[in-house]
C-alpha cells in the first residue's frame, strides 16, 4: 500500500469518526415537534395564540395611540398655527419694535449731537457771562468812580458857583469903586499909572558895567518893567553897597546913576541888584 493509500485510509477513519459525533449530536438533540406544538401549556400552539392576543392587544392599543397621535397632530398643528400666528404678531412687534428702535436712537443720536452743541454754546456762554461779569464789575467801579467825580464835581461846581457868586458881588463893588476912583480921577485930571509909575517892578539883575562917572549897566531893562526914574538896591553877597536912579533903559540893558549919599562901597562888576524890599 503506498503512502498516498495509508493517508486516505487515516482520513476515512477521521471523518467516520467526526458524522459518528455528529449522528449522536443530531440524536441527542432530537425534538418532539408535535408535542412542542400542541403542548397546552408550553406549546407553541399556545404561544401562538398568546402571541395572537398580544398582537390583537397591541393593535387595539396602536389604534388608540394612532388616534392620540391624530389629537395630538391636530392640537399641536393647531397650538402651532395660534403659535405661529402670534410668532407673526411677534415678529410684527419686533419689527415695530425695531423700528422704534432704530428711530429713538436717531433721536438719541440727534439729541447727543444736540446735547453736545448745547454743551459747547453754553461754554461759550458762560465764558462770554464771566468776560460779561468782568465788564460789569469794571463798568460798576468806573462808575462808582465817576459817580464820586460827579459828586466831587458837583461840590466844586457848587462852590465854584458859590465864589462866582462871591467874586461877582465883590467885582459889583470893585466896578462901582473903580468907577468912584475914576470920577475922582477925573476930576484931579490924574491918569491910572500916574501915582504907581515911580515903583519899580520886583526884579533882579546883575552889574555888567561900571563907569568913573558913577555910571552903571545893569543886565535888565525895559522888558523887566524898568523905567527912568526907577531905583535899585546894589548887594554884595548879603551886604549892601549903595543904590542906583535908572537913567537910560534899552529893552534888556539899562543905565543906572550911583547915588552918592547911600553908597557903603565900590560897587563891581558882579554886584547884585533888585528892587529895594519894602
Amino acid at each position: 500500500m503506498t503512502l498516498v493509500g495509508k493517508i486516505f485510509t487515516v482520513l476515512i477513519f477521521v471523518m467516520s469518526i467526526v458524522f459518528m459525533a455528529f449522528s449522536v449530536m443530531v440524536f441527542a438533540t432530537h425534538k418532539n415537534w408535535k408535542e412542542a406544538v400542541t403542548n397546552p401549556t408550553t406549546g407553541y400552539q399556545k404561544q401562538l395564540d398568546l402571541a395572537k392576543q398580544a398582537k390583537t392587544e397591541a393593535d387595539a392599543q396602536i389604534t388608540m395611540l394612532k388616534e392620540n397621535l391624530r389629537n395630538e397632530q391636530a392640537a399641536r398643528a393647531a397650538a402651532i398655527g395660534v403659535l405661529a400666528a402670534r410668532a407673526q404678531r411677534l415678529d410684527a412687534d419686533l419689527l415695530a419694535k425695531q423700528a422704534e428702535l432704530d428711530r429713538v436712537s436717531a433721536d438719541m443720536t440727534t439729541a447727543a449731537a444736540a446735547a453736545k452743541q448745547a454743551q459747547e454754546r453754553l461754554a461759550v456762554l458762560e465764558g462770554e457771562a464771566a468776560a460779561l461779569r468782568a465788564d460789569l464789575r469794571k463798568t460798576e467801579e468806573d462808575l462808582d468812580g465817576q459817580v464820586l467825580a460827579v459828586v466831587k464835581l458837583t461840590d466844586d461846581l457848587n462852590q465854584a458857583i458859590a465864589l462866582r457868586n462871591s467874586e461877582q458881588e465883590k467885582n459889583t463893588q470893585a466896578v462901582q469903586q473903580i468907577a468912584q476912583m475914576k470920577m475922582v480921577m477925573d476930576a484931579n485930571n490924574l491918569k491910572i499909572d500916574s501915582l504907581v509909575s515911580h515903583i519899580p517892578p520886583k526884579v533882579e539883575g546883575v552889574v555888567l558895567e561900571v563907569s568913573d562917572k558913577d555910571l552903571i549897566e545893569i543886565s535888565i531893562g525895559k522888558d523887566d518893567g524898568l523905567k527912568e526914574g526907577h531905583t535899585l538896591e546894589v548887594y554884595r553877597g548879603n551886604t549892601y553897597i549903595g543904590r542906583i536912579t535908572i537913567r537910560r533903559t534899552a529893552p534888556d540893558r539899562s543905565v543906572g546913576q550911583i547915588i552918592k549919599e547911600l553908597q557903603r562901597g565900590q560897587i563891581k562888576r558882579g554886584d547884585r541888584v533888585s528892587t529895594k524890599l519894602s
